[in-house]
């Protein structure tokens, strides 16, 4: 079947259906990983996002669920210039395409990724509409009402629950986490609380915390603002650790501010350097948010990374509380001999 990516200026991209033939709406965003597909479609991160696949081979390995961020497809839809005809992985348990079909997700394959990418990096990402050729209105965008939305109470968890039972836990605040974050922090040795977002820090400080973790999600959200006055307290009182969204939740909480990014970072090739070490890495990101460097001028907050492709703040920490933050997601390998990741530095901060 004919499909259709139109964006909000008007620009059409054709090609044919793939996964669910059903419309979507979404914000349109390339991601320049040349594989981990089945990641990116998971990470609540993505939610209301169109991907496009910048690699023009994807779904060659199929899909495998312990690979998976969650066990949903948070992302509205997806874009790739070829989706694997013949995918082939000893760990296999679905085609992408069928696990499109099977979640209700629509795709577009056979499209000019390339001069949709260009298109997205001259003007900016943009709303667009996956539908069949018959199905799409040139007015569309004209008559379409967009209202804010909040994304994260799509994707936190409704009610508080341990992940690993102790005393004076880690308590992370699941503003839309993949399931990496507790993987990483459970290796740590912790007991961990997980809780909703929205949680007041009065709640927080009851539990009798070692720490706090404030972890990734999707961005826009118009609650995020007072998700981050509500944590304050407790980002002031606890050893506090954030990541991807977590750190703009924590530089929003003590009196930073946020500006969008034309057309974001996503992808597992961004490379970020430390301002400390002087060492460069090549990191896994999904954000198209940045902090204001300029806004920090009082917060308290002092750069600690910077991506080294346009030099946007990707680490941060506080000259006197113990706090620190990233926009990526760190390396999972949190204890490696001699490596001073993120978790390595959040371990030495609650002392164990």
């Amino acid at each position: 079947m004919k499909t259709v990516l139109m964006l909000a200026d008007g620009t059409c991209f054709n090609g044919k259906a793939y996964g669910s033939p059903v419309k979507a709406v979404g914000e349109v965003v390339f991601n320049t990983s040349m594989g981990m597909y089945g990641e990116i479609i998971t990470d609540p991160v993505s939610c209301g996002q169109i991907v496009v696949m910048t690699y023009p081979l994807i779904g060659n390995y199929g899909i495998h669920s312990a690979e998976l961020y969650s066990q949903y497809v948070h992302a509205s839809g997806m874009v790739l210039r070829e989706g694997a005809a013949e995918p082939s992985s000893w760990r296999m348990e679905s085609t992408l395409e069928k696990f499109l079909q099977d979640h209700g997700v629509p795709g577009v394959v056979e499209v000019d990724t390339r001069a949709l990418t260009r298109h997205l990096r001259r003007h900016g990402s943009m709303p667009g509409l996956i539908a069949s050729q018959d199905e799409v209105d040139p007015a569309f965008f004209k008559n379409y009402g967009f209202e804010p939305v909040r994304f994260i109470e799509k994707v936190t968890t409704e009610k508080a629950y341990n992940l690993v039972e102790g005393e004076s836990p880690v308590v992370v605040v699941d503003l839309g986490m993949g399931s990496w974050l507790p993987t990483a922090l459970q290796s740590l040795g912790l007991a961990l609380r997980v809780v909703p977002a929205g949680t007041p820090a009065a709640e927080i400080l009851a539990m009798n915390p070692r720490g706090l973790v404030i972890s990734s999600g999707p961005e826009g959200d118009p609650e995020l603002t007072e998700i981050a006055r509500q944590l304050y307290p407790a980002v002031i009182s606890l050893p506090t650790m954030g990541v991807g969204l977590g750190m703009e939740v924590i530089a929003l909480s003590l009196g930073a501010r946020l500006e969008k990014m034309k057309f974001g970072h996503r992808g597992t090739n961004q490379p970020v350097t430390n301002l400390a070490g002087g060492k460069n890495f090549i990191t896994c990101q999904n954000h198209g948010f940045v902090v204001e460097e300029s806004s920090l001028k009082g917060t308290g907050l002092k750069v600690t990374e910077r991506n080294i492709h346009d030099g946007t703040l990707e680490g941060l920490a506080h000259e006197e509380l113990p706090v620190i933050a990233v926009q990526y997601y760190p390396s999972v390998e949190s204890l490696l001999e001699g490596e001073e990741t993120l978790f390595a530095r959040f371990k030495k901060m609650i002392k164990i």
